[in-house]
């Protein structure tokens, strides 16, 4: 299925996780809707094609809250640049029930490996293809990079001990962990927690701060953060 953000809202009853988007910038990317498979569930997901690709990808993984308006903007924004981006609905593997046991996040994680393996069997190259996420999403995607998945590079977004206690890492890829300075929902102390964690495994871990920000971020933070993973993987995949 394809089409501009605004035609993916008319199947909004199909698609409600897709609810609250704006209109594409079609000069500089397009969009489709896809299906693939994780562990023989189908997972829904929003691909962005760059107009003017630059060769690599980026998997995005939300928050506890779903897909939501603030994370296809930021796979706008890198689409524009020319990523390809795949933003998948992990949920559909299993259902949050707050609770969180190992199975559960084992399945997200999965998603996000299997998200990256639909990238690389795109046409991308496996050493260009990053994952990056949000709260929630940041454990999900850095303990998974770290984990069975091929990524290349994975960012984490306000995210920390307080999230998960992560696993240790089986691989030793690039990390940027990016911290909300007044984050009340997942702490510093965890974030720091968490960065120290890695660098005593051995994994090139950086830390980047967003001074003022909590953990749910205004229009002018996530730009400041699209800003700093996008010269990490401007740096690490291309």
């Amino acid at each position: 299925m394809k089409g501009t953000r605004r035609q993916l809202l008319m199947g909004a009853a199909a698609l409600p996780w897709l609810a609250g988007a704006a209109e594409a910038q079609e000069a500089a990317f397009s969009i489709e809707t896809l299906v693939f498979e994780s562990r023989g569930k189908p997972i829904r997901a929003a691909l962005y094609i760059p107009a003017r690709p630059n060769g690599a990808a980026v998997v995005f993984l939300h928050g506890s809250g779903g897909i939501g308006p603030a994370y296809l903007t930021l796979a706008e924004q890198f689409a524009a640049e020319g990523f390809k981006v795949l933003v998948p609905a992990y949920y559909d593997a299993a259902a949050d029930d707050g609770v969180r046991p190992e199975p559960v996040m084992d399945a997200w994680r999965a998603v996000g490996s299997d998200a990256v393996d639909w990238m690389i069997g795109s046409g991308i190259d496996r050493r260009r293809v990053g994952v990056m996420g949000y709260s929630l999403g940041s454990y999900v995607a850095v303990d998974g990079a770290l984990g069975n998945s091929r990524a290349a590079a994975a960012i984490g977004v306000a995210g920390g001990w307080d999230v998960y206690v992560p696993r240790p890492p089986r691989r030793r890829i690039p990390v940027l962990v990016i911290q909300s300075e007044n984050d009340t929902h997942v702490s510093p102390e965890s974030t720091r927690r968490w960065v120290d964690f890695l660098r005593q495994a051995d994994v090139p871990v950086r830390l980047q701060v967003v001074r003022g920000a909590g953990h749910l971020y205004t229009p002018g933070q996530w730009t400041e953060v699209q800003r700093l993973a996008s010269d990490f993987f401007q740096r690490t995949l291309l």
